[in-house]
């Protein structure tokens, strides 16, 4: 029995052997456990050959493969784990795979469900590019589908060079800043993807335009004063050709002063300039020109003489001018410049309800200042007519009238038209903005119509300058209907008069909150009254009210608690309208939504241009700015910069190539104060929107300025 032990020990050791293995080659304690990488399979791409490793660690190799269920079509897998071929068809194919390793007598087995996704192959569509304005920073993008992300552009070889100063990158983006020529550009692009095996490539056509600064369509209105302290306006549309030369294009004028009323003036057409700054010398008749920074002139030439104004070209919105002309150091004043939309413009497309605010003179030559709505039918007709006036300070309240569009140019957008208010009749030249047609559901179907208007009459009957938007409420059949809700959330005040104080120029910045049931609960104010004190030192004085208000059906809204006397607002669209003061002031302005908050320091970096609205005396500096702002440094906390390059022109005469630097902070409701380097505030800061594409196409900001002659500055992105 004690001699049979050894054999007993020999057996259990080849038993061991045989469960675990053992050899010269395998670690004691035998391999590791068989397991999978946990690396997904790459997305493949129809038409394009696909080759992947499914990978496994421990056990022993060499290892066999197995898989259950559909590769996608075209693909298959070998015993070695290989994932190969040409798949055929797009789609999302799952499978599992075993793996077994090479351990005897028993082998470690494991398995692991996979996914394909093959896309479809790889095209570079066409898309359709914006133009690319000369002098002006572009980008756009062309982008690739199907094929295996992400890809790489380029021009394809042998395709022509993308227009002087355009860039494509290898992302797809296009950009650069376009020097000329005008014109359209054709060139061929390529796109390949990033599979592993056999990059796929494709290539594609595409066009682009250039257009020179000012190309196109664009109405204009104006409001001047001479050094008598006479006011005149302006209101007129031209055609620019892009590269410098105004082509045609109308204008009237009318004013308190010996000119008077001007109708239906050609403007004549220009030549020899090269739309970049300066104006060549041998240019004459009506150009323009704009620099890097935006700013520029339009020369304007008629029968009225030649004039020259200074521009700040916004790019996504409403552009400023003013009259900075050295050889008219007697007359100044500023304007608005805006792209016209004349497509298929006709008086029918002028059918909806609308909404206006007006300022000017009568005929002493006093402020006056209204809002009020009409609606207007396919043939012209104006009815439901309604006006809250202030002519230095004589107040009219709900005075009725009606009218007709009397004649209409599609070429031009100007018309006429024709006010009856019981039994004295009012004559506007207007020009059409932007218009709709009844087919796109007319002023309640989302589009917009706005005019911009003069009055003809002869100074006798006084001078007006008007600003006329479509209606966009609640809509119903044949009109807008407005309730207490189309006021129910934040809106920006902007409101200039003439202060009763001193006779100065006034103006106020400001933020209304609607609750929609009635209620402002907050209206917080910045007010400039002609550089009169404020109790607590300076001249920009901070008011907070709350106030109730009652909005009637066709946009008129009576407020109270706000101050005294009590404004009157006519609505546009929510939190939207134009406002008339009752005050012997005579504030006039308009307010419309804030988007975007809360907002930061940040919520105001770029690039920015634009400069006065509506000046209301002679006193006041106009100004054409353009404007950069930077964030503070990191990390991000503290004040913001920006450094603002102007003209101007007032009763101090032209001033070109200006400067000023400041630095601001804004709080979460969008009022900034900016500070010069010794800390003396130097404007009031409001963001209207702050997000792209927001009101009116982009940033806006407004700001209001201190000392004796404060205007309103307008700026947008």
């Amino acid at each position: 029995m004690k001699g049979s032990k050894p054999f007993l020990f020999l057996g259990l050791g080849l038993m061991l052997c045989t469960l675990i293995g053992c050899g010269g080659k395998v670690p004691i304690n035998g391999p590791s456990p068989l397991d999978f990488a946990g690396v997904p399979l790459p997305n493949g791409a129809v038409g394009e050959p696909y080759k992947e490793v499914i990978v496994v660690t421990g056990g022993l190799q060499p290892y066999t493969y197995t898989v259950t269920g559909s590769l996608p079509p075209g693909l298959s897998m070998d015993s070695s784990g290989v994932v190969s071929g040409t798949p055929t068809m797009m789609g999302t194919s799952s499978f599992v795979v075993t793996v077994a390793d090479s351990q005897t007598p028993i082998q470690a087995r494991n398995f692991q469900s996979f996914s394909i996704t093959i896309n479809p192959q790889l095209t570079l569509p066409v898309a359709t590019l914006s133009n690319a304005t000369i002098g002006v920073a572009y980008s756009g993008t062309i982008t690739a589908s199907g094929g295996v992300m992400p890809y790489t552009y380029a021009l394809a070889p042998g395709s022509a060079a993308l227009p002087a100063g355009l860039t494509l990158n290898a992302d797809g983006t296009i950009t650069g800043t376009p020097t000329g020529p005008v014109g359209p550009f054709s060139f061929m692009a390529q796109v390949t993807d990033s599979d592993p095996v056999q990059a796929a490539v494709a290539t594609q056509t595409f066009s682009l335009t250039v257009v020179g600064i000012l190309g196109g369509s664009y109405a204009f209105s104006f409001n001047g004063y001479n050094n008598l302290g006479q006011a005149f306006y302006m209101a007129g549309s031209f055609v620019g050709d892009g590269g410098g030369n105004i082509t045609s294009g109308v204008l009237d004028r009318n004013g308190n002063d010996s000119t008077g009323v001007m109708t239906a003036v050609p403007i004549t057409p220009g030549k020899g300039a090269s739309g970049l700054c300066p104006v060549p010398s041998g240019a004459s008749g009506s150009t323009y020109c704009v620099g890097s920074n935006n700013l520029g002139t339009i020369t304007i030439a008629s029968a009225l003489g030649t004039y020259q104004f200074q521009v700040a070209l916004a790019v996504n919105n409403d552009s400023t001018l003013i009259l900075a002309d050295p050889n008219h150091l007697n007359l100044w004043g500023s304007g608005v410049l805006r792209q016209q939309n004349l497509a298929g413009l006709s008086l029918a497309q002028l059918k909806a309800s609308f909404a206006f605010g007006f300022f000017g003179v009568d005929a002493g030559g006093h402020r006056l200042a209204g809002a009020g709505t009409f609606t207007s039918d396919a043939s012209g007709n104006l009815t439901a007519g309604l006006e809250d006036t202030n002519d230095n300070g004589t107040v009219k309240s709900q005075v009725p009238f009606t009218g007709k569009f009397l004649t209409l140019d599609p070429t031009t957008g100007r018309g006429t038209e024709r006010l009856n208010m019981g039994s004295e009749t009012v004559d506007y030249a207007f020009y059409v903005v932007s218009s709709i047609s009844i087919s796109q559901g007319g002023a309640t179907g989302g589009g917009s119509i706005e005019l911009t208007e003069i009055q003809t009459d002869a100074v006798s009957n006084g001078v007006t300058l008007a600003s006329v938007l479509s209606q966009r409420g609640a809509g119903v059949a044949g009109g807008v209907t407005f309730t207490n809700a189309s006021l129910t959330g934040v809106s920006v005040m902007e409101l200039n008069a003439v202060s009763s104080v001193n006779g100065n120029p006034a103006a106020t910045l400001g933020l209304a909150t609607f609750d929609g049931s009635g209620n402002i609960t907050s209206f917080t104010t910045d007010e400039n009254n002609g550089g009169t004190a404020c109790s607590g030192g300076g001249t920009i004085c901070q008011n907070s009210y709350t106030g109730t208000y009652k909005v009637d059906p066709n946009g008129r809204v009576t407020v109270t608690g706000i101050g005294s006397p009590t404004p009157v607002w006519y609505l546009v669209a929510t939190d939207q309208g134009f406002v008339v003061g009752t005050d012997a002031s005579i504030t006039a302005g308009s307010f419309e939504p804030q988007t975007g908050s809360p907002f930061f320091t940040i919520s105001i970096v770029g690039n920015y241009y634009g400069g006065t609205i509506t000046p209301v005396s002679p006193a006041v500096t106009n100004e054409a700015d353009s404007t950069v702002t930077t964030p503070p440094p990191p990390p991000g906390s503290g004040n913001g910069s920006l450094t603002v390059t102007y003209d101007s022109s007032g009763p101090n005469g032209v001033m070109a190539n200006q400067m000023l630097t400041a630095t601001y902070l804004v709080d979460s409701t969008g009022r900034a104060v900016l500070q010069d380097a010794s800390g003396n505030t130097v404007a009031i800061l409001y963001i209207v929107s702050s997000v792209s594409g927001a009101t009116n196409g982009g940033r806006k900001n407004v700001l209001i300025n201190p000392g004796n002659n404060p205007r309103l500055t307008v700026a947008v992105h």
